[in-house]
């Protein structure tokens, strides 16, 4: 699994930072969460392809996080894509979208698929399962947590053979999960040739909030923790007013979590540099990295060890 900083910014676009979007590319496929205004020259300079996006999460309705979903709609038109997309958002999406593209006459001819979510349990793909939970921030808000499907053992040739299974298309259809028929009447299982199942790898998504202890029950145990640390604890009283984060704050939420990592995003302009946030994260969280626009972090799947 590769996720892609297509932007780390708040507010405002700067030099320095885009507003917030990060691409979470699957096989076959790109979950994007959040689209900040320019997600689509940030999409370009990362090399993904718009048609590979299936669905795209929206935290808030704050335009840094929302403005750059009617263009992308617009593009995917333009570029006369038949496949399916998905949005989920807070209250308010449905119309927001469906008012932009009757404004700039966008009439997708592909299914646009778009669910308001609160805390809900989202159905689950063959690959991966969606949980949304309410956000604290100053309008309706959510937080997303991601976990791909647990993945089947790794394959013991050694028990194959001491069983009596020959090598060949029979280990290929127990290692596909399939059980098979050895000569005569004898039923072997693939529980019986494959170790345990491991947990699939699983990612957690803050959108804009104050301290919620609530997302860290819901990402317990998560490969990466992606959260907002808008300020540094100097500023923590004007965080708390404006119902954003620090980065002492995310770090602390990756404690409770038991998080794997932690990535730091929608940092102030007013920084000219990740430096602090990085001192002060890593102070409570060692795991703790404050991404630049475009930069890739890599997570192995499946994950080997239970919490």
């Amino acid at each position: 699994m590769k996720i892609v900083f297509l932007g780390v910014g708040c507010g405002m676009p700067s030099i320095r930072r885009a507003l917030p979007a990060v691409a979470i590319c699957l096989k076959r496929e790109i979950l994007l969460f959040d689209a900040g205004e320019g997600v689509q020259l940030q999409l370009q300079h990362a090399h993904l392809s718009l048609q590979r996006i299936t669905e795209i999460y929206i935290s808030h309705l704050h335009g840094d996080h929302c403005l750059g979903l009617p263009g992308l709609i617009s593009t995917m038109s333009l570029l006369h894509r038949t496949k399916p997309l998905s949005i989920i958002g807070p209250q308010g999406i449905k119309s927001f979208i469906t008012n932009t593209l009757e404004m700039t006459h966008v009439e997708p001819k592909f299914s646009l698929k778009v669910k308001e979510g609160g805390k809900a349990k989202l159905p689950e793909q063959s690959q991966y399962s969606v949980e949304t939970l309410p956000a604290h921030h100053g309008v309706p808000a959510l937080s997303f947590v991601l976990r791909m499907a647990e993945v089947q053992g790794q394959f013991n040739p050694e028990k194959a053979i001491h069983i009596g299974v020959p090598r060949g298309p029979l280990w290929k259809k127990l290692q596909q999960g399939r059980s098979i028929r050895l000569a005569g009447t004898r039923i072997i299982h693939p529980s019986e040739v494959l170790g345990p199942s491991r947990k699939g790898a699983s990612i957690a998504y803050s959108g804009d909030t104050k301290f919620n202890p609530e997302l860290a029950a819901a990402a317990r145990g998560v490969s990466l923790l992606i959260h907002e640390a808008t300020y540094t604890n100097e500023l923590k009283e004007k965080a708390s007013e404006n119902l954003h984060s620090t980065a002492a704050q995310a770090a602390e939420i990756a404690v409770l979590a038991k998080a794997r990592q932690l990535a730091l995003i929608h940092i102030s302009p007013r920084y000219e540099n990740n430096l602090q946030h990085e001192q002060e994260a890593r102070g409570i969280f060692q795991q703790s990295v404050v991404p630049n626009d475009l930069d890739v972090i890599e997570i192995s799947h499946p994950v080997s060890k239970e919490d």
